[in-house]
């Protein structure tokens, strides 16, 4: 399984990418997971009063609901990186798209908006792209870099630096 983390501050495009990625490589017929980190605070959204959050209310660790076509998990513990990716390892996908994550060590594509935002890339390892809405702002860096205003024209270009990973 193939890794490739998206990385950026808030609103700098990364569930954008995200899902570009995902339909392109889809449509390539490759199998696709995603992670994504809940880099805000707090607990990502729950629905209320469903059999499944009773369970883990009334203490199980793991709560799981299948239905025809769909299975959701639920766990109320905290889980780093590793260990996620040593679950979804588990699944028959062949690439694994992690939105976020900063300071992980995987390859990684790097959002940034503006000058202010290039401080992100102090720090950061593995980085294979970066992707910026000033397209002037990176060019000497040595590191391939794309638009993302026109992430539909360079969908393809940003594909090939993922499966580089």
């Amino acid at each position: 399984m193939q890794i490739c983390q998206i990385v950026g501050y808030k609103n700098s495009g990364k569930t954008t990418v995200m899902n570009n990625l995902i339909r392109y490589f889809s449509s390539s017929d490759l199998k696709v997971g995603t992670l994504k980190h809940h880099g805000h605070g707090g607990e990502p959204d729950v629905v209320e009063n469903t059999d499944s959050t009773i369970h883990i209310e009334s203490g199980s660790l793991v709560s799981g609901v299948q239905g025809e076509n769909i299975t959701q998990l639920t766990f109320n513990m905290k889980m780093d990186i590793d260990m996620l990716i040593q679950l979804y390892s588990s699944f028959p996908i062949d690439l694994l798209l992690v939105e976020g994550y900063k300071n992980a060590s995987y390859p990684k594509i790097v959002l940034v908006k503006d000058e202010q935002d290039s401080s992100l890339l102090k720090g950061l390892s593995n980085i294979i792209a970066i992707g910026t809405w000033d397209e002037g702002l990176f060019k000497n860096s040595g590191i391939p870099t794309f638009s993302i205003k026109n992430i539909d024209e360079n969908i393809v270009q940003l594909a090939e630096y993922v499966r580089r990973c």
